[in-house]
């Protein structure tokens, strides 16, 4: 079987990270201490924020990792069985007063199910304090008050590192309990060195002006960079200007074309479950996965009212990601309104 070069090459400590030389710096300057506030870090879909959480947690918690570390992602939906966990927590309120007596009080379910139940455990072993890590943490909404709660609650017990890419969807009492770190996109220099490293292990042939333009077309992510080289890999060991071109378009035609298929025959869950695929495995933002639609669709054999209905459903979607704080609701909105509108076609 042929490995996946970006788990194979994927670091596996703060000194193996590309770059970020001064955040990696700062980190380890925490774990020396061994104490640090809770974290909130900043960048753009796919830089590796996670990967520098995980690898931090791991090296400040030591052998006690496995049993005080635990990485949630806050924009995916709860399966029905947690949902019905959330619900045997809550009771019908018999001394409030207003509008809220005898209604039903729960803890928001999110909350109740993936968050209270760990930061509520003692630490176990010879460390501070346990470690959770909320990927995409904009994606709480009005949660975050709770979640406030909870941080003040269980701070001693239990640090948090918060992933984000938009810090303008976090509320200012969240943002003004952590720690910022701006997690960039890689220097080119370093990434240069490791895409030499890799073909080398690899036994490839890239020159640097190759290089140059594998590092625009990832916009500097190394997990898509690794993807598009191994799909180069494919065809021959020497890696030219013109293959790089080549596969990166066929490798996002491939791709969206697919999803496109699935939406115009109707298939909504498919459809979702692809998208979120795409969305988690090769780091595309809601904005980018719209451009790539649109680009798609305009490709398309259709009536005049068609086109312009489609585009003015992802014209809509896009504008709404600008300050939507969950881009899943926004993609799956877009993707039911091209399902339904594919009976029309």
């Amino acid at each position: 079987m042929i490995p996946i070069w970006r788990i194979k090459y994927l670091p596996k400590s703060l000194d193996e990270i590309c770059g970020r030389q001064e955040v990696i710096k700062n980190l380890k300057n925490i774990i020396k201490k061994r104490n640090f506030p809770h974290l909130l870090m900043v960048g753009s879909e796919g830089v590796g924020k996670a990967t520098i959480a995980s690898l931090f947690s791991k090296e400040f918690l030591g052998r006690y990792f496995t049993a005080n570390y635990k990485l949630i992602y806050a924009d995916v939906p709860l399966t029905e069985e947690e949902r019905n966990l959330a619900k045997l927590g809550s009771y019908v309120s018999t001394s409030k007063i207003g509008s809220i007596a005898g209604k039903r009080i729960t803890t928001p379910a999110f909350l109740k199910v993936k968050v209270k139940p760990f930061v509520q455990l003692k630490v176990l072993g010879d460390v501070p304090f346990k470690i959770l890590i909320v990927k995409n943490f904009e994606a709480l909404g009005s949660n975050q008050q709770g979640f406030r709660r909870l941080m003040e609650i269980y701070g001693t017990n239990c640090r948090m590192i918060l992933i984000t890419t938009k810090i303008s969807g976090i509320i200012d009492p969240i943002v003004s309990r952590c720690q910022i770190f701006l997690i960039s996109q890689v220097d080119f220099q370093s990434f240069k060195e490791l895409i030499i490293s890799i073909s080398q292990q690899e036994s490839l042939q890239i020159d640097v002006p190759v290089i140059e333009v594998l590092y625009k077309l990832s916009e500097g992510k190394i997990s898509r960079a690794i993807d598009l080289l191994q799909l180069c890999s494919v065809s021959g060991n020497s890696i030219s200007l013109e293959k790089l071109y080549e596969n990166a378009q066929k490798f996002q035609i491939d791709i969206i074309r697919s999803l496109l298929l699935l939406t115009l025959n109707g298939n909504f869950p498919k459809a979702r479950e692809l998208a979120r695929k795409i969305i988690s495995n090769y780091k595309y933002n809601a904005h980018e996965l719209f451009k790539l639609l649109l680009e798609e669709l305009n490709k398309l054999p259709l009536s005049k009212y068609a086109r312009v209905k489609l585009l003015n459903f992802v014209a809509d979607a896009d504008f709404r990601a600008l300050d939507g704080i969950d881009n899943d609701i926004q993609i799956s909105a877009l993707l039911s309104k091209l399902c339904l509108f594919s009976e029309n076609l």
